[in-house]
C-alpha cells in the first residue's frame, strides 16, 4: 500500500491462441504504441533459476520500440512492463507468463470490468477502449 491507496491485482486467462513468447512481445509492442506515455519499466524472468532482469535502462524506444528490443529477442519465461496508460490515466504494470495464456496486471484501479475491457483492447487492438 502506498500511503491510502492500495495496488489491486488481476489475474486473467486469455483465450487467445497461439500464445507464447511472440505474441507476448507483440502485445507488449502494441500497448507500447496505442496506450503507454512511457515505459517505466520492462523486466524478464526465467523460469528456471527465477532471476528477474530490469532492461529500461537499455531500452531506447526510437530503435523501433519493443518490438525490435534485441533484448526481447530471446524467449523467456516472463514479460512484464510498466507506464503510465493514457486510457486509464493511470500506472499500470502488466506481466505475461509465457506459455500459459495468463497475464497479471497491478493497477491502483479498483475495477475489474475496466481492466478486463482495457486487456481487451490490447488483444484486440482497439485502442482507445470502446
Amino acid at each position: 500500500m502506498i500511503g491510502s491507496v492500495e495496488w489491486q491485482q488481476y489475474d486473467l486467462l486469455l483465450a487467445i491462441r497461439p500464445y507464447g513468447w511472440e505474441e507476448m512481445v507483440d502485445m507488449a509492442a502494441y500497448l507500447e504504441s496505442a496506450d503507454f506515455h512511457r515505459i517505466e519499466s520492462i523486466s524478464i524472468t526465467d523460469i528456471s533459476d527465477e532471476s528477474s532482469t530490469e532492461l529500461v535502462h537499455l531500452y531506447n524506444p526510437s530503435k523501433g520500440g519493443l518490438k525490435n528490443f534485441d533484448k526481447l529477442a530471446e524467449e523467456r519465461g516472463l514479460l512484464g512492463i510498466a507506464g503510465l496508460s493514457r486510457t486509464l490515466h493511470n500506472a499500470i504494470k502488466i506481466v505475461w507468463f509465457n506459455q500459459t495464456r495468463v497475464l497479471r496486471v497491478f493497477s491502483l484501479i479498483n475495477d475489474e470490468p475496466l481492466i478486463a475491457k482495457y486487456i481487451d483492447a490490447i488483444i484486440r487492438r482497439k485502442f482507445p477502449c470502446e
